[in-house]
């Protein structure tokens, strides 16, 4: 019980990360726009985990995700026609062609950079989550259903890090996001198909 309580002090910002993270993107799957406070509350305590785990990417990318929660979370209230609620959408060829062309560059680029200026553990493994995440969560606030794309395979790499680096909360919690991702990818299909059942 001691060993318990122990590594539960020592490691009390991994399991706040690890049950917000977990809130948070059931509620996202939900469209529920509490999604974006308690996304927030996850930043914060992830911020804590990846600075002393020296997953530097992953530091910049959470700054990022804080970001983006303010932006999210207003877009999903107001980026809607004359400001009304957002609604889901399929992502546009240009936009997808832009993506990919960014996120391979980025991978690249800030790989680079990490494993020549930093003691980043997994350099371009961390990299190619953080700039994908990147997009995910830009892709995320504009309501583009494909995200959850974006996510199943981030968050596949996620948990195969997490495991390296011995962070068995945030292994455990990178499982159950997939397992979220996709539930929350066939929810908003129903959801797109409501539209156009509504619109005929």
């Amino acid at each position: 019980m001691n060993v318990i309580w122990a590594w539960l002090v020592t490691n009390y910002a991994e399991l706040i990360a690890f049950i917000t993270g977990i809130i948070g993107v059931w509620l996202t799957a939900k469209q529920n726009i509490w999604c974006w406070p308690i996304g927030l509350a996850n930043v914060i305590f992830s911020i804590v985990v990846f600075y002393s785990t020296k997953l530097f990417a992953d530091v910049l990318l959470q700054i990022f995700y804080l970001v983006m929660t303010i932006y999210g979370w207003y877009h999903w209230l107001h980026g809607g026609e004359n400001k009304s609620i957002l609604k889901i959408r399929h992502i546009q060829i240009l936009e997808l062609i832009i993506i990919i062309i960014i996120g391979s560059a980025g991978v690249c680029l800030v790989g680079w950079l990490f494993s020549k200026y930093t003691q980043a553990a997994l350099p371009y493994w961390d990299s190619l989550v953080a700039v994908w995440g990147v997009i995910g969560t830009w892709a995320m606030a504009r309501k583009i259903i494909e995200h959850w794309i974006i996510w199943i395979i981030v968050d596949l790499i996620c948990t195969g890090i997490y495991v390296y680096k011995d962070l068995y909360f945030f292994t455990a919690l990178y499982f159950i996001f997939i397992l979220l991702a996709i539930y929350g990818l066939i929810k908003w299909r129903k959801e797109m198909k409501s539209y156009q059942i509504s619109a005929v």
